[in-house]
């Protein structure tokens, strides 16, 4: 039994053309139309291979095939984007899951069931990010919500109560998904098996200067917070550097104020993020950096989002790799530095993901691309997987 990949090939591009409301990329942001619509395709694609099909309150979609007394693994992804997006991120596991659960269906388990997973709003959104899966696992919150949030993504607070604290006793869970990264691509273009998956601590700083005229204030004078700001931005990519474990730490925001031309910056916010796969390393490098921070600057520290890093199941992890073995298709493990759902789905069951390789590292654009003779080996081994964890 092998997958079919024209026929992913098709849904992918399907899906990617159909359900788009923007010109640049692609664009199916969450809770939108587009996602939702979308959603729905992916459901009548089931119900036409006779699969059933259940949806919750906030939109997530299950559908199961096999035996109901026996244990379920589930798989699958998301199908919204960034804005002006690429084809593959997100779309790409829910199209293989979908080839996976088709195949999967001929072979009438005895043993295991499995279901097919698409959560919503997985993206970057008001309500935050890998919002499905944190609600199914009951960990959003009404009190925290904005009414007026809520009304723009057509939610409410009765439905995201009703979803909250519904995962399902899932033996365990899989994702495929593009790396969005070279490691792949630098090594053999591999099939990545995923570790640990990095966690995220993120910290907004607001350095203080003292604004003045750009013309008149003395060099020797002037307390220019963007100068500041710069010497911060440089000393975290400095000790980032010194390690040797895979943490990364970015700032990627900066808003200078009061951002005149003939004004020297009196204050500059920043948002100073950390992910790394080390929990203690997550924990002890920005609480190091922020207190160099506060030693040498006038600064105000607020804490943003934090996620934990979560470890994926040795089970799992292993079963992908002798699925490889036996395809005689090789694979290689790796962390994954961005987070997905099944870094929300982790802590209440095995967890573990596939990643393929990504051209160039593109992603997060319309330029993202995989090849598809890569997209076939993990898909067939996402497969593999599966029909091995029948027992």
């Amino acid at each position: 039994m092998s997958i079919n990949i024209n026929r992913i090939k098709e849904n992918l591009e399907y899906v990617g053309n159909t359900f788009n409301s923007g010109s640049e990329g692609y664009n199916r942001l969450a809770f939108s139309k587009e996602e939702k619509d979308a959603i729905n395709w992916l459901e009548g694609e089931l119900k036409k291979n006779g699969i059933s099909v259940r949806r919750d309150s906030i939109g997530n979609l299950f559908a199961r095939i096999g035996p109901e007394d026996k244990p379920v693994y589930a798989f699958g992804s998301h199908l919204d984007t960034v804005k002006n997006g690429g084809l593959y991120d997100g779309a790409l596991g829910v199209m293989a899951a979908l080839e996976c659960l088709l195949q999967l269906k001929g072979q009438n388990s005895q043993h295991t069931a499995y279901e097919l997973v698409c959560l919503v709003g997985e993206e970057g959104n008001p309500l935050g990010g890998t919002f499905g899966s944190r609600v199914i696992t009951g960990q959003v919150k009404n009190d925290n919500l904005d009414d007026d949030i809520l009304k723009a993504a057509d939610l409410t607070k009765e439905q995201i109560e009703e979803a909250s604290n519904t995962i399902q006793d899932y033996t365990g869970f899989i994702e495929l998904h593009i790396e969005q990264g070279t490691v792949l691509e630098n090594n053999g273009n591999k099939t990545g098996i995923v570790t640990n998956i990095a966690g995220i601590v993120r910290n907004h700083i607001t350095v203080l200067g003292e604004a003045g005229h750009s013309g008149t204030m003395p060099m020797e004078y002037r307390k220019d917070a963007l100068v500041m700001a710069s010497e911060i931005v440089q000393r975290i990519n400095s000790e980032v550097r010194k390690l040797d474990d895979g943490t990364v730490a970015t700032v990627g925001q900066l808003e200078v104020r009061p951002n005149a031309a003939t004004i020297i910056p009196g204050e500059v916010e920043m948002t100073f993020e950390v992910r790394s796969g080390n929990k203690e390393r997550l924990e002890s490098f920005p609480k190091g950096v922020l207190s160099w921070i506060e030693e040498n600057y006038d600064v105000k520290i607020k804490p943003g989002v934090t996620k934990p890093t979560n470890a994926m199941s040795d089970k799992i992890i292993e079963t992908i790799e002798q699925a490889g073995e036996k395809l005689d298709l090789p694979t290689m493990r790796m962390l994954s530095g961005a987070n997905h759902d099944t870094n929300t789905l982790a802590p209440f069951m095995a967890a573990g993901m596939i990643f393929v390789p990504s051209i160039d590292g593109i992603s997060h654009n319309p330029a993202e691309k995989s090849d598809w003779k890569y997209i076939e080996n993990a898909v067939n081994i996402m497969l593999e997987t599966l029909k091995s964890l029948d027992k």
